[in-house]
């Protein structure tokens, strides 16, 4: 099924869907006009493939704002690898707890030149391993407040 709605906001669309798994039929979901994502799947536990996001186009999103905090399970995020966030402004917490999540690989090449608000964006990722695929981002001084608070090294 093909939603061709024009969404433009998914805040809280599944929130607290700890038992959510099975995400196939979202590679179907336009989120093109979506600028809204923030805590789409907040604290859904149980979420570990994002697979099917691999192609959204989300060139429009402004606000990526715990997205995917606590998601505790989820460990690969290669389907992000192409996502075009070069609108975003906000990503606050947007893998807060994600505590399996180890390689950040795949956002080396993400363009966040228009980020102001980086908050907490991976704190209390304690299996995250290097921050150096960071090193690529174009950043404007702004908000990094604990922006890896309690990584356990």
């Amino acid at each position: 099924m093909i939603i061709k709605n024009k969404i433009k906001d998914l805040r809280y669309m599944f929130n607290k869907c700890n038992n959510l798994k099975n995400i196939d039929e979202l590679k179907y979901l336009n989120v093109k006009y979506c600028t809204n994502f923030s805590y789409m799947f907040y604290h859904c536990e149980s979420l570990k493939d994002i697979k099917p996001f691999e192609n959204w186009k989300v060139s429009k999103g402004t606000n990526f704002s715990y997205m995917f905090s606590w998601c505790s399970k989820l460990k690969d995020i290669k389907p992000l690898e192409n996502w075009n966030v070069s609108n975003g402004t906000n990503f606050e917490g947007l893998f807060y707890g994600c505590n399996s999540l180890n390689d950040i690989k795949p956002l080396e090449n993400w363009n966040v030149s228009k980020g102001n608000n980086f908050e907490y964006m991976f704190s209390e990722c304690n299996s995250l391993n290097d921050s150096k695929p960071l090193e690529k981002w174009n950043l404007k001084e702004d908000n990094f407040n604990s922006m890896f608070k309690e990584i356990i090294e």
